[in-house]
């Protein structure tokens, strides 16, 4: 069975109830909310009692946004929690016989009900002879008087007493869908969230289904933790462990975080039967006698390739897999912002996010130096790294300390090994780094160049490129080396003329003395300061 599939989102979209547009759902298709359908349009007649109309029309005209959603399922559990106190308190009344209780029970119901809902018989005459009854306890009555209020009195409680047993029948209905549908479907999830736990299990142990775990847009192997940027080289791995492990592996999971399934291969390890989808697997192995249970699946599933990646539910492509992972949120991710609907898988992370919209003016402060941060993880690097002078960036597989993320970056790369190589797939270029390759693409592929010149035509990617650009208009020359005083225009320029000082230099000026790096550089300095003085030329 595929993960169960949620209704349609429209991004952006009009919210007919608050007039707001955001990030919408339909008011009359069916959601699945932590394991429970749920209709928004049902929920308006069961908690408000109307009908919304219009619901026939074109998407744009019935769309509901997320933080509309969240106060009508508070509104529906704010009605449940009512009806459910109701009903206890009707039964506790009903379990007493005494004549007292029930004159209880009638004043109470008469003075709740300044409207009544079952009777045509106007409330305010009974109110009126109960507030009586109650001002005047000890008034003496003329013998007919007292007849005609007794009749009355008589007929009063009967109504009322009919009244009562049409609330309570309808109480009692109300309860049982209550039960069916809040207490039931929890004890049921429960029961399917461990079903379907055995289900991955059986797929991982008897089939070429290869578990995963991510951060960011790296795999890791689930039995040793190995990182890898190649999916294909993660599958080649994972399979030299043992799959009947997996069930201690999966032990390790929170509640709340989803399992990742590549199914990029799906054949069964008990035969060599090739299959094509992870439903014809489930029937396959039913077929060998394994358990397959009817429940949802619990997994995110995926087809990990080293190029670019498609979701397995809308087919769009991304080129990294944090961002199809974030789109997979919007299909499955249970976690909703109140405040824009952005779709998460874990509250963590959507706490983090709804952070972003508050607007706090709160800064960090450095007792030593008095500069401002805006996080405490900011100032603590700040603290470690200026004033401590101590590393603050510890390596995972090593105690080494390291005072930046490039230099632990790099050596995991050096030491440990981690394969990272980001290839190109325009061209034949691979950098060891993922922010190398997105500003290779976007400089020379995408061709994002924002920062023009307002001299000539000329556009660049960097504004540093920018700035080494307007000096050949300006005549500047302000990249200076330290060594011997030359300047340059550029950069670039400054960085060339810097090896001359550091490398060996072979090449050696027989008038006055000064060495070259390369041979080019002492024939040039030859024919400019020594160009009417006798010299033998190198060869």
């Amino acid at each position: 069975m595929s993960v169960p599939k949620r209704g349609p989102v429209y991004d952006p979209g009009l919210c007919r109830c608050c007039g707001n547009i955001k990030k919408c759902r339909l008011l009359n298709v069916e959601y699945d909310h932590l394991g429970q359908k749920e209709i928004y349009s049902d929920i308006f007649v069961d908690c408000f009692g109307f009908i919304l109309s219009q619901l026939d029309g074109e998407p744009d005209g019935r769309l509901i946004c997320a933080t509309c959603v969240i106060r009508l399922r508070e509104a529906n559990s704010f009605r449940l929690q009512v009806l459910l106190c109701e009903e206890r308190l009707l039964a506790r009344f009903q379990d007493d016989d005494k004549p007292i209780k029930e004159e209880i029970i009638i004043k109470d119901e008469v003075s709740l009900d300044a409207e009544p809902m079952y009777d045509d018989e106007p409330a305010d005459d009974i109110h009126s002879d109960s507030l009586e009854q109650q001002e005047h306890p000890k008034k003496k009555s003329t013998k007919h008087h007292s007849k005609r209020k007794t009749k009355k009195s008589k007929r009063t409680k009967e109504n009322i007493t009919d009244e009562t047993l049409l609330k309570v029948e309808r109480l009692n209905r109300r309860l049982q869908e209550m039960q069916y549908n809040d207490t039931f479907p929890k004890a049921e999830k429960k029961e399917e969230t461990s079903l379907s736990l055995e289900n991955i299990i059986t797929l991982v142990e008897n089939s070429y289904v290869c578990p995963f775990d991510t951060s960011f847009s790296d795999y890791f192997c689930v039995y040793c933790r190995t990182i890898f940027t190649d999916p294909i080289k993660l599958r080649e791995h994972t399979y030299t462990h043992d799959p009947q492990t997996i069930k201690d592996v999966l032990a390790k999971y929170t509640a709340t975080k989803k399992i990742q399934l590549d199914l990029y291969r799906v054949d069964c390890r008990l035969c060599t039967e090739v299959i094509t989808d992870i439903g014809s697997l489930k029937r396959h192995l039913a077929s060998h006698g394994k358990t397959v249970h009817e429940a949802p699946n619990e997994f995110l599933e995926f087809k990990l390739t080293s190029g670019k990646l498609f979701c397995l539910e809308c087919g769009r492509g991304f080129a990294f897999f944090h961002a199809l992972k974030k789109h997979m949120a919007q299909h499955f991710g249970t976690c909703i912002c109140d405040v824009c609907g952005a779709h998460y898988f874990e509250e963590r992370m959507l706490y983090l996010h709804q952070k972003t919209h508050q607007k706090s003016d709160e800064v960090f402060k450095c007792v030593e130096c008095g500069k401002e941060f805006k996080s405490k993880y900011t100032r603590y690097l700040h603290i470690f790294k200026m004033h401590k002078n101590e590393a603050a960036y510890p390596c995972s597989k090593c105690d080494e300390m390291f005072f930046s993320y490039s230099l632990r970056y790099r050596h995991k790369i050096d030491v440990h090994g981690e394969e990272r190589q980001f290839k190109c797939e325009v061209c034949d270029r691979s950098y060891d780094s993922r922010k190398s390759l997105r500003e290779h693409n976007r400089r020379l592929h995408l061709k994002i160049l924002k920062h023009a010149c307002h001299m000539c035509d000329k556009r660049f990617y960097l504004p540093s490129r920018l700035k080494e650009h307007l000096a050949t208009h300006t005549g500047e020359r302000n990249f200076r080396c330290d060594f011997c005083g030359k300047t340059y225009p550029r950069l670039r320029g400054l960085k060339v003329h810097m090896q001359a000082h550091i490398i060996d230099k072979k090449f050696k000026c027989d008038l006055c003395g000064i060495t070259f790096a390369h041979k080019v550089s002492l024939k040039i300095h030859l024919k400019r300061q020594h160009q009417n003085e006798s010299f033998n030329q190198p060869n």
